[in-house]
């Protein structure tokens, strides 16, 4: 039985955030071993956070109407 599709967004934008909060520690505290790692991590934050502020956007959207 699937969630309803504010719920599902908001548990995934739950699971975002975590792996945002983790790929930041791991370019601040991780010290990535070199600057293709750094700028991989770097790539992966920015998807992240784009994907972030649009589920964040939609569900503003939505709880508007």
């Amino acid at each position: 039985n699937m969630a309803d599709p504010t719920t599902f967004a908001y548990n995934l934008l739950r699971a975002i955030e975590s792996r945002i909060e983790l790929t930041q520690d791991a370019i601040l505290h991780g010290a990535p071993k070199d600057m293709e790692s750094y700028q991989r991590l770097v790539g992966e934050l920015e998807g992240l956070e784009f994907s972030q502020r649009e589920i964040k956007d939609l569900l503003q959207t939505t709880e508007d109407e």
